[in-house]
């Protein structure tokens, strides 16, 4: 859910300038990233993907709840992101963002 509801309120679309990553002969040091762009929506769904990976390989989760658990959060950050709007006192056009499997809504 968390990362859904960043993805409305910041611009997801946004390319990440000058990324790093560490390098293979030496991790303590970074080394420009060489690779398809990064975007902070990319970014946020790797986030969330990996963290239910994660509790996957400690034994908390089975894999098909880290695999459930992304459009169940997401439908929740809907319903969250709609009762928001419904508060709204000025004019305002909606939230714009992309589900985990990168079709476009508008809420």
């Amino acid at each position: 859910m968390p990362a859904t509801l960043l993805k409305a309120f910041f611009d997801e679309t946004f390319v990440i300038p000058n990324p790093v990553q560490p390098d293979p002969s030496d991790p303590s040091r970074l080394i420009p990233y060489v690779g398809p762009p990064l975007t902070v929506g990319g970014e946020l769904n790797k986030l969330a993907t990996n963290l239910g990976q994660g509790r996957n390989w400690a034994g908390i989760h089975w894999r098909s709840d880290a695999a459930s658990s992304l459009p169940h959060a997401e439908q929740v950050a809907f319903a969250l992101l709609r009762d928001e709007k419904a508060t709204f006192a000025e004019s305002f056009d909606g939230f714009e963002l992309s589900r985990f499997d990168g079709t476009r809504v508008h809420i």
